[in-house]
């Protein structure tokens, strides 16, 4: 349903609420679960995608991958100081090096 002014956009809301029904990119029911899991954030944002992008991680999910990126960073934080060393700059850290 498509509305063409702000009055029909209100109506449209008005309507989604009463008959407590979700309509994709506009409106969605969550469970009292899912607000739990979310930390009570009630942002409409978290629950209903707009412009036909992804919804957001759930925060436990995104602090598992944050976690598995921070463990590559660690992974391949040596690298840039073995190239550095290479080239004469071995205490470029800490400002030990010599030109």
């Amino acid at each position: 349903m498509q509305c063409n002014s702000t009055t029909d956009h209100i109506k449209q809301l008005f309507q989604l609420y009463h008959d407590w029904r979700p309509e994709k990119g506009i409106s969605t029911i969550i469970t009292t679960e899912q607000a739990a899991r979310n930390d009570y954030n009630l942002s409409p944002s978290r629950y209903v995608a707009s412009n036909d992008h992804e919804p957001p991680l759930p925060l436990e999910e995104a602090l598992v991958l944050l976690r598995q990126a921070e463990e590559e960073r660690r992974a391949v934080d040596h690298e840039p100081d073995d190239v550095l060393t290479e080239l004469g700059f071995a205490g470029w850290r800490t400002g030990e090096y010599n030109y």
